[in-house]
């Protein structure tokens, strides 16, 4: 790796870049496990202990057991993941253990490359494949059933025509799930009856299992400061100004206090406004050790939410172009800004991939580094890593593509985390092409794998493991 990297690409010979990369990665391991493994009794157990069983459950637990796969459809975090494992404890079993497959398998690769070991329970969650195979679906439970062996598949969306292993899942009642919640953790006692009562209330309209299950324990900050915060409709730089930190979190102060008159400069243009007029310090942000940050740490997410649900144009349009342009200022600065464009996408996931993801994969050098490592960031979020995932494959599919290169920084880093086997082998098949991606990919390989040998840990383990059986792959 001595030549000159053409425009475009990503130069891994860079230290600065090197470390920039292993960062993140960092990040990504320390909160998250990877997708892709065997998942035993005791960690199953510890996870379905809040469960409660909507009304689908029996009949699933009927046509799983008949027909050893059954493919749980329905809205995005309608609780379909342990419904899935609650399914497959259910099944008489050789072991108790899970073995989770990545959701890039097509359905043909699931009838013909995956080899199922009798007695076994398989799960299969947030299936990215584009479309789904009627004739192959029924084919590989007949494999299944041969085998005495249970797959559970989830995916949002629509039922298909494959009415025979496809069954509409639904959320449990809110209400009830709170109440179940309450027992399980036996956390009555500790809150007052009117406390209570308001919570149950609020569970009554959250959207997912998770939240009314977050609630009920009392583990996550509730934010209602921030949402206060924005129900004095405050002037529109304050706002401006927690949306820039939003974007920035954590960035050197003087960093901060230049990039958001960067910002305000731009809002200037689209407003016809004067400049920002100097007053007391902002409720929601503070400074520590040198660096601008919110007052809590969940407050970056609590604004972020706040600013999708309130605000339309004239806050979102320069703010944009802002973000942007932050990826051109810097690799720490740049950093800061993928990070916040993986929070923004927990909430607006088509504002991130559209205004952000999509326009930087095909921008300059440092545009892809930004583009790339938001998806690494993504990957620490169980919801979005296989959205990450859908993205990164999306973009690598043809070597030719400029975005293949944001989708090796990806699969170099966070995704590498989370699916091992799928980041090696398409890091593999973009190595081996004649495109100016094959070089940054075989620098992702060597990197990955360099720092993977220095340390003892159990995915340093499998990475090494899968490169040697991945060596001559596609």
């Amino acid at each position: 790796m001595t030549e000159t990297p053409e425009s475009g690409e990503i130069d891994l010979d860079d230290r600065a870049l090197r470390q920039r990369l292993k960062t993140v990665s960092d990040f990504v391991r320390s909160v998250a496990a990877p997708v892709t493994r065997d998942l035993n009794r005791r960690e199953a157990d510890a996870l379905l202990r809040s469960y409660l069983e909507p009304d689908c459950f029996p009949e699933a637990v009927r046509r799983l057991s008949i027909r050893h796969l059954l493919v749980l459809v329905g809205k995005e975090e309608s609780g379909k993941r342990l419904g899935a494992m609650a399914l497959l404890s259910r099944m008489s079993l050789a072991d108790g253990a899970i073995t989770v497959l990545s959701p890039a398998r097509t359905a043909a690769e699931l009838l013909s490359r995956v080899e199922y070991e009798p007695g076994r329970a398989y799960l299969l969650h947030d299936w990215i494949a584009e479309s789904t195979d009627r004739i192959e679906l029924v084919n590989l439970a007949r494999k299944l059933a041969e085998q005495g062996s249970y797959l559970v598949i989830t995916r949002n969306g629509a039922l298909s025509d494959a009415v025979e292993v496809e069954q509409q899942w639904s959320a449990p009642d809110p209400g009830e799930l709170f109440d179940f919640c309450l027992s399980t953790y036996g956390v009555r006692a500790r809150r007052p009856s009117e406390e209570l009562a308001r919570a149950r209330d609020l569970a009554l309209t959250l959207p997912t299992p998770a939240e009314v299950v977050s609630l009920a324990r009392d583990d996550e900050p509730a934010g209602e400061e921030v949402a206060a915060w924005f129900d004095t409709k405050p002037p529109l730089h304050e706002v401006r100004e927690a949306a820039a930190l939003a974007f920035l979190h954590r960035v050197a102060e003087p960093v901060f206090k230049q990039q958001f008159a960067r910002l305000e400069q731009i809002c200037q243009t689209h407003e016809k406004r004067g400049p920002r007029p100097v007053g007391a310090p902002h409720p929601l942000i503070g400074s520590a050790e040198g660096r601008a940050g919110f007052l809590a740490p969940h407050h970056r997410g609590q604004v972020l939410a706040e600013l999708v649900g309130r605000y339309g144009f004239w806050l979102w349009q320069p703010l944009h172009e802002w973000v942007r342009s932050l990826a051109l200022e810097g690799l720490d600065v740049s950093a800061r800004a993928s990070e916040g464009v993986a929070v923004l996408a927990a909430y607006s996931l088509g504002q991130a991939r559209e205004e952000f993801l999509e326009v930087w994969a095909r921008g300059a050098g440092a545009e892809r580094l930004a583009a790339g490592n938001a998806l690494s960031y993504m990957c620490a979020d169980d919801t979005l890593a296989p959205e990450a995932l859908r993205l990164a494959l999306a973009w690598a599919a043809d070597p030719a593509d400029p975005r293949a290169m944001a989708a090796v920084v990806a699969l170099g880093g966070g995704l590498s985390v989370r699916y091992p086997a799928d980041s090696l082998r398409h890091l593999r098949r973009l190595a081996s092409c004649d495109e100016p991606v094959a070089r940054a990919a075989k620098g992702a390989l060597a990197l990955l794998l360099k720092q993977a040998a220095k340390r003892d840990d159990a995915h340093a383990r499998t990475l090494i493991a899968l490169a040697a059986t991945t060596a001559t792959g596609p």
